[in-house]
């Protein structure tokens, strides 16, 4: 069965957004991307990966001690449900807000590990000025970010598999994408 993780923008979210004239989301920055602020291209065979998920729902800064390690391996994708997205609905102000982040601790363990992508259901795995630093930081060690899941509710087992298809662009540092796991019916 498969379980797609892709949050879609409504027409109105987007108009708002060029209103606004924000430059983010003129980047790419809306919905479900993939952050590529290096402009690194992304290998094809990332494509596929084994999906691990951690349930963190209630974690404001997610550590080592919150999450197995021991259950990721070279070439994962790491999913990070922490909730936010079930509780303030993606494009308000509430969502955005001192959003679930990720300890430097755990960025660096995943990076160190080699895996293929971090995704999280929320703005970043980082906040405000750190959020394009950890971005970077995992871009430059061939880990990629992708913010704003959905659907991880969805997923009960172990493991998984998680394709992940993004359109290239050397100009916008935010990547749309679509997200998909496939688990057992």
């Amino acid at each position: 069965m498969y379980i797609d993780l892709t949050t879609k923008v409504s027409q109105q979210l987007r108009r708002q957004a060029a209103e606004k004239k924000d430059f983010l989301a003129a980047m790419g920055h809306l919905g479900t991307h993939l952050d590529t602020y290096l402009h690194c291209p992304v290998p094809l065979e990332y494509l596929q990966s084994r999906g691990v998920l951690f349930d963190v729902r209630g974690i404001g800064k997610v550590t080592p001690e919150d999450i197995s390690p021991e259950k990721v391996r070279e070439g994962d994708f790491v999913l990070f449900r922490t909730g936010r997205i079930e509780e303030a609905a993606y494009g308000t102000p509430a969502y955005g807000q001192e959003h679930p982040c990720l300890s430097w601790e755990v960025i660096r363990m995943l990076t160190e590990k080699k895996i293929r992508f971090i995704g999280i259901d929320a703005e970043g795995i980082r906040r405000h000025g750190e959020h394009q630093k950890a971005d970077c930081y995992c871009e430059e060690r061939g880990v990629y970010v992708i913010e704003n899941l959905s659907g991880l509710s969805q997923i009960h087992e172990e493991e998984f598999r998680v394709f992940a298809m993004w359109l290239e662009d050397e100009e916008l540092s935010g990547l749309r994408c679509r997200v998909v796991a496939e688990v057992k019916a």
